[in-house]
This record gives C-alpha cells, sequence and structure tokens, in this order.
C-alpha cells in the first residue's frame, strides 16, 4: 500500500439508500464503524464513507475520503490524488448503477 493520500469527494442522492445493502450486494468489503461511518475495501484501496446527514442505512449525502490506494495501481494517472478521484469516481458509480440512481457531486 502507499502512504495516505486523504483525497474527499461528496455525493447526494436524490433518495435515501442502504448503502451497506448495496455494498453486500456488490461483494464489496467493508466494516461498518457505527451507524454513520464504515471503512470500504475497494479495488484494493481503503475507503472511508462517511454519512453527512442520517446513517449508512438511510444516506441521502456522503463523504467518501480515500485513505489508501494500491502502490501497483493500473490506472494511468499522472498522480495519486488524480488516481484516488478517479477511484472515488467509479466507487459513486458502481453505487449509483446498482441502486438505479444518479448522484450530485457536492465537492
Amino acid at each position: 500500500m502507499s502512504t495516505a493520500v486523504d483525497i474527499t469527494q461528496q455525493y447526494s442522492f436524490p433518495s435515501p439508500i442502504d448503502v451497506t445493502a448495496v455494498l453486500e450486494r456488490l461483494g464489496i468489503q467493508f466494516l461498518d464503524v457505527n451507524e454513520r461511518r464504515a471503512i470500504v475495501i475497494f479495488d484494493r484501496a481503503i475507503l472511508n464513507l462517511e454519512a453527512r446527514n442520517g446513517r449508512l442505512t438511510a444516506l441521502e449525502r456522503v463523504a467518501i475520503t480515500v485513505y489508501d490506494i494500491p502502490l501497483d495501481d493500473d490506472r494511468e494517472i499522472e498522480s495519486e490524488s488524480e488516481a484516488a478521484i478517479e477511484l472515488v469516481e467509479d466507487f459513486r458509480e458502481q453505487l449509483s448503477s446498482t441502486v438505479g440512481t444518479s448522484t450530485e457531486n457536492l465537492a
């Protein structure tokens, strides 16, 4: 693993989603820290998922922070920051497509 990247993107969903159920459906490993926060392993990276209002089981607004990305990341990006942003976008797209809704970038 590389050093901490600490890139955060914020999104909102048009209606609440149960993100823990979505992660389970996708087979994505996660550890729910509390009702508002989970640590997620996505594409060999470590993400922090934090509800900005409400709970993970009724998520409307979320902050996704990349804590760590793999050193051998296959993305053809110049910097770790760009790779982290692309990783968050990939994660957001998987969530959105699974629940059949769009998200709005709040950052």
